[in-house]
């Protein structure tokens, strides 16, 4: 298992790179009973400080319901592979700090969404979450650090046992 970072600029500036730069994640959320929730989002980024920031615009959310009652929330990014095995990727393990749908901060960040995507779009925000990052994983954990191919792994593992 590799611990995060803190920061941008320190262990998590490749994880923040390969995360960024995939559009589409998994976000992964429980209910307080365990009832589980995979949902497609685009907007998770990891920030400066490390967090990840999200918003959610639906109306309806079992994502946002699920946070309400389990701060408990994975994100994966991925490439695929020829196998299963060979995907490659990240499992990001967080917990929500803050859910932000009034006020100042929501105003500002409705107003970054209006300049660059229009008025329309910043009206349906509905809120902001932000998540601090707890553990981070490779998509198929076979030991190795989250930006290492299983096969390279495997390899480094054979010639360090000769």
């Amino acid at each position: 298992m590799q611990k995060p970072g803190n920061k941008k600029g320190d262990a998590l500036d490749p994880l923040s790179d390969f995360f960024n730069n995939h559009h589409d994640k998994l976000v992964c959320t429980a209910n307080k009973h365990g009832v589980p929730n995979v949902s497609i989002m685009g907007t998770p980024r990891i920030m400066e400080s490390g967090d990840i920031v999200f918003h959610i615009s639906d109306p309806i959310s079992v994502t946002m319901d699920n946070m309400r009652e389990n701060k408990e929330v994975v994100f994966m990014a991925y490439v695929p592979g020829e196998r299963a095995r060979d995907y490659h990727g990240v499992r990001i393990y967080t917990e929500v700090t803050e859910i932000t749908s009034s006020g100042e901060k929501f105003g500002l960040i409705k107003e970054k969404i209006s300049e660059r995507f229009g008025k329309d779009k910043a009206d349906e925000l509905l809120a902001s979450i932000t998540c601090r990052v707890k553990k981070v994983r490779p998509v198929v954990d076979r030991g190795q650090q989250w930006n290492e191919p299983y096969v390279i792994f495997k390899q480094m593992m054979t010639k360090a046992s000769t």
